[in-house]
């Protein structure tokens, strides 16, 4: 049980990182360097994103906690393989989600140099998710084989009918 406790204490501070601290820390990189803040139009769209997102990840961990009976932790993965739900329309609904809602956050601040931060941090979670697929490859085989050719890793479709 201490795993799945820390691996969701883990997951805690990925989001204090990214929705407190990278903004924080862009914003004072923006007054340190003088940037000029995001328009206001751009700001907008950025709530947009938020929302977005941060529905994206609750849809994304409940599915994966209900369905899976694991956490969004590879350190304490699901039992199971998940493929309904937001899975069934990318392979990795909760790394896209974290992009659309930190980088809205971002933009909703008005911070350029935040938002620098979430594309500057992006080869993280890819570096992560190779890894992660080979993991599941090897645990699950044909069926996670299966699972890759049917869904795309990372941009969202609409989920083929199965015949």
């Amino acid at each position: 049980m201490a795993s799945r406790r820390s691996a969701w204490l883990e997951t805690a501070a990925l989001f204090a990182a990214l929705y407190v601290a990278l903004p924080l820390v862009g914003l004072s990189a923006d007054r340190a360097f003088g940037l000029p803040a995001i328009p206001s139009a751009i700001r907008v769209a950025g709530i947009v994103l938020v929302v977005v997102g941060a529905a994206g990840l609750a849809w994304s961990i409940g599915v994966l906690v209900r369905v899976g009976g694991g956490t969004p932790n590879p350190v304490a993965p699901s039992g199971k393989l998940v493929t309904s739900g937001p899975y069934a329309w990318t392979r990795n609904p909760i790394v896209a989600s974290h992009f659309l809602a930190a980088s809205g956050v971002a933009l909703s601040l008005g911070s350029p140099a935040a938002l620098a931060g979430v594309f500057l941090l992006a080869p993280v979670p890819i570096i992560l998710v190779a890894h992660e697929e080979k993991t599941l490859r090897a645990r699950f085989g044909n069926a996670y084989r299966e699972y890759e050719a049917r869904v795309p890793r990372w941009i969202p479709r609409p989920p083929r009918r199965q015949s």
